[in-house]
């Protein structure tokens, strides 16, 4: 009985021993320090002047810090990276905006979120893309945005050939960063 617990025992630190890089590949402290950026960069931009905050996701990975959405404007572009460099603490500021003006009908915005919800499908499809939901997608003016951090270039890829295959995409701006 007693060698059966040890057979046991030795086969689950073998299997946990196994999969922990995996599991592990971000720490706690990794962890908490990105949400830490996340936030103070998102408080620069709802300081900052000319910077509508709500328009632009932040999204943090080891310390790199990335600025996603639709601008009205290239200097509400430009405010906002100043704002998030100010900060100092990120490694680097990845710009994944995009300046589109105007603002859009009633029948536009349905239009947009049908699209949306159309490429989320699609992107939870992705082999390997588990985290689709982790993929920040926007639609404006039929204009797709995909930004966040994704594992290789590969899925960057297919991410970006998915959107522009739904119906209804006139331009896909494939902002996904590739994980440091």
């Amino acid at each position: 009985m007693r060698q059966a617990l040890r057979l046991a025992g030795w086969i689950v630190v073998t299997l946990l021993s196994a999969a922990t890089p995996a599991l592990a590949q971000r720490t706690a402290g990794e962890n908490i320090d990105d949400a830490t950026l996340a936030t103070r960069t998102k408080g620069a931009l709802v300081d900052a002047d000319k910077v509508t905050a709500a328009h632009i996701n932040v999204e943090v990975y080891k310390g790199v810090v990335q600025l996603g959405g639709f601008v009205e404007s290239k200097a509400e572009h430009d405010a906002a990276l100043a704002a998030a460099r100010r900060i100092g603490a990120a490694s680097e500021v990845v710009d994944a905006m995009v300046v589109l003006p105007g603002h859009r009908t009633i029948g536009q915005t349905v239009d947009d979120a049908a699209l949306q919800a159309k490429l989320k499908v699609k992107l939870a499809d992705i082999q390997g893309l588990g985290t689709a939901h982790k993929i920040n997608t926007e639609v404006r003016q039929g204009h797709v945005l995909l930004s966040g951090f994704v594992n290789h270039t590969e899925q960057r890829t297919k991410a970006g050939q998915l959107a522009a295959g739904v119906e209804g995409a006139k331009k896909v701006h494939n902002m996904l960063a590739v994980k440091p």
